[in-house]
């Protein structure tokens, strides 16, 4: 999966800074000493992009902590993070920030915009028309020193305070990022008449949509977040009372569905009025523009979270009887159950993440049960599953096993204290969800783990080749070894050990090159060969 990354990809994965990431998810710090302390795993701190486990004495850098913390896999991480920095090549760019702000400088026009417009049209196929708007209202232009084409975000008063650069350069690996110390709070957008704002993660994204919805587009407004913060919509609708209805319009990706509901949530909390999400067909707009072109394109990519999700709750559902609905469900029932769960979880067996599926099953059951006899009296059962489904949040499914108990603790807590309400309950399922997803997640990995493992185990033993005994000919020994090799599955293994011994300068070292690849076992007479075919 690494090689799907450069080493300066990888690195400037790893550049992110913790402490803004972390914020930028939602999730709250403290200071402790230089570091700041984590509130959701208290045991880990971060300082710029670093972290550590104190527990565990142990730390590392953002790529290790999505995949310790958030369940990811390499490329699930390394889309996440790169969303927030942006897909660069120069290793310049891995530069920390400077303590002390540079004040923002545009960069310099060119005296035309030839190449940059001859890339946007040519290479992502944005409209003409379209272009012509942007370029003549300077809020595109080229840069004079590396014919980029800069996307300028402009304040109030028309004056550029931000800048995102992206090469024109139609081959191999590009170049995007913001210019240094550029104003998040303005990142290239246009400001329409209508009540509506589509937001997207990239000026490209942006201009791909309304090249494919040009009617009447100057209507409405659009902003490119250049990353998925959201310092920038944030800021747009403060300043525009006008707008009503925010347009999410991230990519069709892992990254982007999560970013998706991160950013919803985060505005129906500032109750900023109406949202809605608009999908790209393929990975995002310029992807749509590419197929209908007849381009190579990427094709977009579901959360498989989603996928899961939909075989979990089925699972719930059709083990709910009609005997368990008419049970007796309260506090005591559900913190016994959790008492279980709990240490089952903290055992020598506590890796046997099985044992936790099976008692979170009952967990999810009592509580959806004690919801549906509250209910009862004006909905059916369904409404506690539909609830269920829409609670829950990919981006928010994070975190190891232990974190998602101490969630549960806090949750019956709650209950106890403040009663047995719906909304009580309802968070108790919601947070007992995201244990059995986690859980699930645990056991697949730990399946694919012994499978590696078992992998490894079958490629390191090495087939036996009856060479000891047999004609002493290295081309014999060759053929004999290869066959074996090959017998076993390593035809691979059996070309490159041809290629070694034929390169090979003495007898002895041939024989060094085939040892490494076989075990030799002596080659038995006709009359034993037969006495052990027929069990003697």
């Amino acid at each position: 999966m690494a090689g799907l990354y450069s080493k300066e990809q990888i690195a400037l994965a790893n550049s992110v800074n913790l402490v803004d990431f972390l914020k930028t998810q939602g999730e709250k710090l403290t200071k402790s000493g230089k570091d700041m302390r984590w509130e959701r795993n208290h045991s880990v701190t971060v300082r710029d992009n670093r972290y550590y486990k104190w527990r565990e004495g142990e730390g590392g850098y953002p790529i290790q902590f999505l995949k310790d913390f958030y369940g990811y896999d390499f490329k699930q991480a390394m889309e996440v993070l790169l969303s927030t920095v942006g897909d660069v090549e120069l290793i310049n760019s891995l530069k920390q920030q400077e303590e002390v702000k540079k004040p923002f400088i545009a960069p310099e026009k060119n005296d035309n915009n030839k190449r940059a417009y001859a890339y946007l049209n040519q290479t992502r196929l944005i409209d003409k028309e379209v272009l012509n708007y942007f370029f003549n209202s300077n809020l595109i232009y080229e840069d004079k020193k590396y014919h980029n084409a800069v996307f300028a975000g402009l304040d109030e008063d028309g004056v550029i305070r931000h800048a995102h650069k992206r090469s024109t350069n139609p081959y191999g690996k590009s170049y995007r990022g913001n210019v240094e110390s550029s104003d998040s709070r303005y990142p290239f957008h246009y400001n329409g008449t209508s009540n509506k704002v589509f937001v997207f993660e990239a000026p490209i994204d942006m201009l791909s949509y309304i090249t494919l919805h040009k009617d009447n587009w100057q209507e409405h407004s659009y902003i490119a977040l250049n990353g998925l913060g959201t310092e920038g919509i944030e800021h747009l609708l403060d300043t525009n009372k006008n707008l009503r209805l925010i347009l999410l319009c991230f990519d069709h990706d892992v990254a982007g569905i999560e970013a998706t509901e991160r950013v919803a949530d985060l505005l129906h909390e500032k109750e900023y009025y109406e949202v809605g999400i608009i999908q790209s067909v393929n990975k995002d707009f310029n992807e749509d523009l590419k197929k209908i072109n007849g381009k190579d394109f990427k094709s977009a990519e579901e959360n498989p979270k989603y996928e899961e999700l939909d075989k979990v709750i089925k699972e719930i559902q059709e083990s709910i009887t009609y005997e368990d609905l008419q049970e007796h469900t309260d506090y005591q029932t559900i913190a016994k159950s959790f008492a279980e769960l709990y240490y089952s979880s903290n055992s020598n067996d506590c890796k046997e993440v099985d044992i936790i599926n099976q008692k979170v099953n009952d967990l999810i059951k009592k509580s959806l049960i004690a919801q549906y006899r509250i209910y009862m009296p004006f909905f059916g059962e369904l409404e506690v599953f539909e609830n269920l489904k829409e609670d829950y949040r990919a981006y928010k499914d994070k975190g190891n096993l232990k974190n998602k108990l101490k969630d549960i603790i806090e949750d019956l807590k709650i209950i106890r204290n403040d009663g047995a309400t719906i909304q009580n309950h309802r968070k108790l399922s919601s947070d007992a969800l995201y244990l059995k997803m986690g859980a699930k997640r645990e056991m697949v990995r730990n399946m694919k783990q012994e499978q590696s493992k078992m992998k490894e185990i079958v490629h390191t033993t090495k087939p036996q080749a009856k060479i000891i005994g047999a004609d002493g000919n290295i081309f014999n020994i060759m053929g004999i070894s290869s066959n074996a090799l090959k017998d076993a599955g390593l035809e691979k293994e059996s070309e490159e050990m041809l290629q070694r011994v034929t390169s090979s300068h003495s007898y002895d070292e041939a024989l060094r090159i085939i040892m490494e690849y076989v075990e030799p076992v002596e080659v038995c007479e006709e009359h034993e060969c037969s006495m052990e075919m027929n069990g003697y």
